[in-house]
């Protein structure tokens, strides 16, 4: 690092150089002549020097070089002239040359010491200066740093969503089921080709236009439409629509209609999901159909076997003995037992139907619950089951279909019953609701129901065990039928069971006032 001087002077006459030297030599202050622009180079790089002292004698030609040696170094200028006392036209060129000041010749102590003040705060605003534009180069640098990162950031993300586009835009076309979504505006934004064929309209006909104004199957764009407005009470519509197609006669398209919303949570629009289940809609209609003709065939010749059976039992065909008799019994008890399972096989086809479950009128609790039982106390007792009804205290009144209604208690006790060790527990009970409501309970302490089979033992004909080897008897449609029953009357069976703790099945239905409804008396006579 080179030593700091505190003057130097650019005079082409060494001469006239001399007496400003002494001045500031006078103020105890270091100075160096030089005679030009190429001379102050080589000062410079030997000494730094604080300030650059011009005489007004040098060229025009050299000002310029100074100017720039002076400003690489931070030196500012003062114009040095021979006067006495400067002139007006001394302070112009001082100021187009952008000196700190301007010195007369001759000039005392005091004068020289205001100068370098002039120059000190001249040269501590270029130090600010220099370190403000250092401070903005840096955060420039820094600026155009972070912001090639976040361009190089924005292009991954974009190369990243484009493809997940491309991805899933492949995965919509190529899927099986129609896909139509609907913008928070209610404008259709997507629509792949499968809804494409099953609406009969096109994507780019469609895309920006509301459901309703759409041309194609006003069937299935009426339902969409419909579920669309059902989606303001309800999160998830279902249902199954028969549309008639050119190519393929009827068809039946099962409409999933939900909600969509954004990271936010509000609504971003409605996703419906067109699924064609015309080939399980007609397999579970023809296995209903075939099912209906078998049980009629059977309940034929069954009516015969009961008829005779009672008959012999009575001895309507002569006297029996005590074997004899004991078989009759078994002969028609199995009857029985054979025209309950025919009765559910010959339902079977009415509980999905839109009709089913809505013969309702006006039932007296206690009249309901009157006899629910005793198709089961026998069995009961031969098995040294505990069966007890504990019914809530009242006159209550029900607004139901009274026959399937009881068909659905009672397969909910049979079940209870049959899967229920000897010598157990089964209780049926009905009970208040915080909301004025009564929940039908039936709850057993037999061998419990594993939880991932809870929602399966719904089902038409499924069970828990292997049909092979299973111990108990039954179609497996008691609790298919039950289930039926209990949704068509607006409510739902729950279940809480584990495996080797017993099981508990509940439904609830709301009372119904007993304005206009007859009285028990009345009821029962």
């Amino acid at each position: 690092m080179p030593t700091l001087l505190h003057a130097l002077i650019v005079d082409p006459d060494a001469a006239s150089a001399q007496p400003l030297m002494a001045a500031l030599a006078s103020t105890g202050r270091t100075a160096t002549a030089v005679p030009s622009a190429a001379a102050m180079r080589a000062a410079v790089e030997r000494q730094e020097p604080e300030s650059v002292w011009v005489a007004e004698s040098l060229p025009a030609a050299e000002w310029s070089k100074v100017q720039l040696l002076a400003g690489r170094c931070g030196a500012p200028l003062v114009l040095a002239v021979a006067a006495a006392v400067p002139a007006p036209a001394h302070l112009e060129r001082a100021l187009q040359c952008g000196c700190a000041t301007v010195l007369g010749a001759g000039a005392p102590a005091e004068r020289i010491e205001a100068a370098f003040a002039q120059v000190l705060a001249r040269r501590q605003h270029a130090v600010r200066e220099r370190e403000e534009l250092r401070r903005l180069k840096f955060q420039a640098d820094d600026l155009r740093r972070r912001s090639l990162q976040q361009a190089e950031a924005f292009h991954r993300a974009q190369e990243t969503f484009f493809l997940d586009l491309s991805r899933m835009m492949t995965i919509i076309t190529n899927i099986m089921d129609g896909i139509v979504f609907v913008d928070r505006g209610g404008n259709v934004t997507l629509l792949n080709p499968v809804a494409e064929d099953l609406l009969d309209t096109k994507s780019f006909v469609a895309i920006g236009k509301p459901l309703g104004a759409l041309q194609g199957r006003a069937e299935l764009l009426g339902a969409l439409v419909a579920d669309h407005g059902r989606l303001e009470t309800q999160k998830e519509v279902v249902q199954t629509v028969e549309i008639h197609h050119s190519e393929q006669d009827l068809l039946y398209i099962k409409c999933i209609t939900s909600r969509v919303v954004d990271y936010r949570g509000q609504p971003a629009g409605t996703l419906s999901v067109l699924k064609d289940v015309t080939a399980e809609f007609k397999t579970d209609q023809l296995k209903n159909q075939y099912l209906s003709i078998v049980a009629h065939e059977l309940r034929t010749p069954l009516t015969g076997i009961k008829t005779f059976a009672t008959m012999m039992a009575k001895g309507s065909l002569g006297p029996l003995g005590d074997r004899q008799q004991r078989v009759c019994e078994s002969i028609r008890e199995q009857s029985l037992r054979l025209e309950h399972q025919i009765d559910k096989l010959v339902n079977l086809g009415n509980l999905e139907s839109a009709d089913y479950g809505r013969d309702l009128e006006v039932v007296l609790l206690d009249d309901f619950l009157a006899g629910l039982l005793l198709p089961f106390e026998q069995p009961a007792r031969d098995r040294r089951i505990e069966l007890t009804l504990v019914a809530e205290p009242g006159d209550h009144c029900l607004y139901a279909d009274r026959i399937d209604l009881r068909r659905a208690c009672q397969a909910l006790i049979e079940n209870a019953v049959k899967f229920t060790a000897d010598g157990g527990h089964v209780q049926v009970r009905v009970a208040a609701t915080p909301d004025g409501g009564l929940v039908f309970g039936v709850c057993d302490d037999g061998i419990g129901i594993d939880p991932r089979y809870h929602r399966r033992i719904f089902e038409k004909f499924f069970q828990v065990e292997d049909p092979l080897t299973r111990h108990h008897g039954g179609a497996g449609l008691g609790l298919f039928v039950a289930r039926g029953i209990v949704e068509a009357h607006g409510s739902r069976i729950e279940v809480l069971s584990q495996l080797g703790r017993g099981a508990d099945f509940s439904f609830a239905l709301p009372v119904h006032p007993r304005v206009g409804a007859p009285s028990t008396a009345a009821a029962r006579a």
